[in-house]
């Protein structure tokens, strides 16, 4: 039997599940009864349960942190770990997105690319395995969670809480292709101060750590600053990326636009954030601590995408330069966060970077680590990965690409033999995070051919 044409015979349920699942806004929320992350991805979480059963495999519920949907016998086990919760979508875009609307060959909606799209279509790639009757020697077990991109507490419940068994080895589809043999170290600051003379200035800017800030918004006194007209002029002069000013009441109220980009990928984007602080020194202050809050950006964030002037731009060969970014930004009752994402080459240790801020930024800011989370390496010679290299270099004809290290952070590093395996080939926009998310219904096909593949050949 030929998995690669039997797989496709799924491809009008793939499509139509993608569409189900985008459908439902899986954004973390409030914590409910029975709801750890809150509703949306609980009831995304139970859209995949349901559809594991109604396709015949046997699905367990882990207390709506996560899910396993598997088939097969054998003492071990191929991983497939996947994610059903998004990140917040953003504005403008040009499909709604939880429409799963189907415009010019493209599904659109958040979470098409990241990671429900490719989650169902692996999951289709089981399901063509277990009704071809072919016996492998594996396991196959689907294990998924409902929060992947605010810290991945649903796969420390699973495997540290609850203790269940790891995978003998495993993939995610939630990269690039070809092969992810290598992540960077993953750190979440913090930097934080308090000013009592800002109580009534707002600052908003950003939607998380892993996101660039496609909008921020200053709303301050105009006793505070002066030339603005000026500055908005002189600022925006021959600039993609414009800031926009209005007087309402007693304040000006400033927008900073940019472009969004997922964190580990800070050059695909334009940081608002850091782009109005460029903006306010071209414009008279008169208030002091926000001319100290101003100074703190110029002197040490810029624009600057490799943390130089905190002195941490650190790279390796491997996996190249350590990248920051300045995500969720907010000021408030006198009270500032930034929250500062920032990746790690994989042979450069996180403390050090964390160190060395600490004391750049000593009695300027006050730094809290949220997240630290170390790298990942798997040789590029093991059995996972020149096995998952040897099928994308079949199925695609692509015989000259080699794996790859990249600053994104995946469910591989939950797992003790596990990588990253696709879902994005190099034909595909990444629009990952960013607005207008989507997939083309054509890239399905060849999707599907390397999953299916893959599973076979890692089982067997």
């Amino acid at each position: 039997m030929n998995l690669q044409e039997k797989v496709l015979d799924y491809k009008d349920e793939v499509v139509k599940h993608i569409q189900g699942s985008v459908q439902i806004k899986s954004v973390l929320e409030t914590v409910k009864e029975g709801m750890p992350f809150g509703e949306g991805p609980t009831k995304a979480l139970n859209y995949f349960v349901d559809l594991g059963k109604e396709l015949g495999f046997k699905v367990i519920n882990y207390d709506n942190y996560a899910a396993t949907i598997e088939f097969g016998e054998g003492e071990e086990v191929l991983g497939i770990l996947g994610h059903v919760d998004v990140v917040p979508e953003g504005e403008g875009w040009e499909h709604p997105p939880y429409s799963g609307a189907i415009v010019d060959g493209k599904i659109y909606g958040r979470g098409t690319l990241d990671d429900k799209g490719p989650s169902v279509i692996s999951l289709f790639a089981m399901k063509a395995i277990m009704d071809s009757g072919i016996k492998l020697n594996k396991k196959v077990r689907m294990i998924l969670g409902a929060n992947e991109e605010s810290g991945s507490k649903c796969m420390d419940y699973y495997f540290n809480t609850l203790k269940m068994p790891q995978p003998t080895l495993a993939f995610t589809p939630d990269s690039t292709f070809p092969v992810t043999f290598a992540e960077k170290g993953i750190i979440h600051l913090k930097l934080k101060n308090k000013y009592s003379t800002l109580k009534n200035l707002s600052l908003m800017g950003g939607n998380a750590f892993n996101s660039v800030p496609e909008r921020c918004e200053l709303k301050v006194s105009k006793e505070f600053v002066s030339g603005i007209d000026e500055a908005v002029e002189k600022y925006n002069e021959g600039k993609e990326y414009k800031v926009a000013c209005e007087v309402v009441g007693d304040n000006y109220v400033i927008n900073s636009y940019g472009k969004s980009a997922h964190a580990s990928k800070p050059t695909s984007g334009y940081n608002s954030v850091s782009a109005l602080f460029e903006f306010l020194k071209l414009v008279e202050i008169r208030n002091e601590e926000l001319k100290s809050l101003v100074a703190f950006f110029n002197d040490y964030v810029k624009m600057e995408l490799d943390g130089e002037s905190l002195g941490v731009n650190f790279e390796d060969n491997e996996s190249g330069k350590l990248t920051l970014n300045i995500g969720k930004t907010t000021l408030k009752d006198g009270v500032l966060e930034v929250c500062v994402d920032i990746r790690c080459p994989v042979h450069v240790a996180n403390q050090k970077v964390i160190d060395i801020i600490k004391e750049r930024v000593n009695k300027k800011m006050e730094v809290e680590v949220c997240g630290n989370t170390a790298p990942l390496y798997v040789s590029k010679d093991s059995f996972l990965v020149s096995t998952l290299m040897k099928v994308y270099k079949d199925i695609t004809g692509d015989l000259e690409s080699q794996p790859i290290a990249i600053g994104g952070g995946t469910y591989a590093r939950t797992v003790k033999n596990g990588v990253a395996f696709g879902a994005l080939l190099s034909s595909q926009v990444d629009n990952m995070h960013q607005k207008n998310e989507y997939l083309e219904i054509d890239k399905i096909d060849t999707l599907l051919k390397i999953y299916v593949e893959a599973i076979y050949q890692l089982a067997k």
